[in-house]
């Protein structure tokens, strides 16, 4: 009797790890909402709830890339942070914003400087206004869904020009940033190649400090330049420059250089969630203040993309 009870309890736990093993390793609620409309365009955010939030409260926007051409929230982009960060405790959200370069026809240097200060200004835009009815419809009441003070941007490319670009505009008054209270800060951003566009010359944050920032760029990107392009007051400033402006002025930063790669830094962001958390734990959460610069070099990885510039996004639309 004895060694039939030992059997079935034996027999009992193997069918629940087989059951276990069955499942799902992780799955998130998503809700979607109509967050603004714009030039006709309907925007709307997914909403991803963890099945248990951290402390914090804390939420992570991602912005996906495309070139300002293509990409959507819900692709695959999202689907390592997602999955990481809500395991984590964080609500995340996915947004929609207006691709300004979709249907661009010229990219000569006068009319494509046009076209990608109005993509880089419009798609900022977006992502201000998401975060306004993110404030106004998560955060507000006596059980806010998400704390205020605990919102972090994470963008690749053309994401991480939005982020970077909207907490430029929140730090100096530009765009619609008077949709935000004047309180309202981001905790941090997390750019992977990513740039600031401007026609005043050198970027400055004359209003309030930027927010903490992690900056991820291949030193010989092309397509979002790592260092600088300018032409009188006109210029993209990468995230070099960026990190050098932030560490003159005792901004809080972190900035991977990524020796010899192009524009594939991008993309590697999955594989590197956990520095994105030991930055925000470290920085964004921790000590505001501190600088770390990095160099980070593997010659088995093949650089791509090392010729990719603005100009060619004419010839990757049409192949799209």
């Amino acid at each position: 009797m004895k060694q039939t009870n030992v059997f079935l309890i034996r027999l009992s736990v193997l069918l629940l790890c087989v059951f276990i093993l069955k499942q799902p390793a992780f799955t998130q609620e998503k809700k979607t909402y109509l967050y603004a409309v714009k030039d006709t365009n309907k925007l709307y955010m997914d909403v991803y709830y963890p099945e248990k939030q951290n402390d914090r409260k804390g939420c992570l926007f991602f912005i996906f890339g495309g070139g300002y051409i293509g990409g959507a929230r819900d692709d695959k982009q999202i689907d390592s942070v997602k999955e990481h960060f809500t395991e984590k405790g964080y609500v995340v959200i996915g947004i929609d914003y207006r691709l300004g370069l979709k249907n661009a026809d010229n990219f000569s240097i006068i009319t494509g400087l046009k076209n990608f200060e109005r993509a880089v200004r419009i798609a900022a835009e977006d992502f201000i206004s998401a975060l306004s009815f993110t404030l106004e419809n998560f955060c507000a009441g006596d059980y806010p869904l998400i704390n205020p003070a605990c919102i972090i941007a994470m963008g690749s490319s053309a994401g991480a020009i939005t982020a970077l670009q909207a907490d430029y505009a929140m730090c100096n008054g530009l765009y619609n940033a008077g949709e935000l209270p004047d309180t309202f800060r981001l905790a941090g951003v997390v750019s992977y190649a990513g740039a600031v566009f401007s026609t005043k010359g050198q970027p400055k944050y004359k209003m309030r400090e930027p927010a903490p920032t992690l900056f991820c760029h291949g030193t010989e990107d092309r397509l979002v330049i790592y260092k600088k392009m300018q032409l009188f007051n006109v210029g993209l400033f990468g995230s070099d420059f960026l990190a050098r402006k932030f560490k003159k002025n005792n901004y809080g930063c972190q900035i991977r250089r990524y020796r010899g790669l192009g524009h594939q830094v991008a993309m590697m962001y999955p594989g590197e969630l956990g520095i994105v958390d030991e930055f925000i734990d470290n920085i964004v959460f921790g000590n505001r203040k501190i600088q770390i610069d990095e160099t980070f070099y593997d010659p088995s990885i093949k650089p791509m993309f090392l010729k990719f510039k603005i100009k060619d996004l004419e010839s990757f639309k049409q192949a799209n």
